[in-house]
């Protein structure tokens, strides 16, 4: 399965569906669907792809921000950037994760 022919695939039978579905008969409504069809972010977004990866559980460690207290215990991936981003030599640290993650 390649997820760009698979959205495509999708897409088309959407197309289908609403142009078979909604058949317009009324002269001023011709050519509607097409119209809102071809307009980009009308009606399609995306695509999307989640793979839905389980994120890692950090083990336990300090408390990174004292001042802002943990009511989770974090992820790895948020462990690592705590780290980076406290203590002394604190470092510049880029985020990217889903914003489906979620904490316990």
């Amino acid at each position: 399965m390649i997820p760009s022919v698979l959205a495509k695939q999708m897409r088309q039978g959407v197309e289908n569906f609403l142009r078979t579905t909604f058949p317009i008969s009324t002269p001023f409504f011709h050519g509607l669907i097409d119209r809102l069809l071809e307009e980009d972010g009308s009606v399609f977004k995306g695509p999307y792809v989640s793979i839905q990866l389980p994120f890692r559980h950090g083990q336990s460690g300090p408390d990174f921000f004292p001042d802002i207290p943990l009511k989770y215990k974090p992820y790895l991936h948020q462990k690592k950037a705590f780290q980076r981003l406290s203590g002394p030599r604190a470092r510049s640290t880029i985020i990217a994760t889903s914003t489906g993650s979620k904490t316990q």
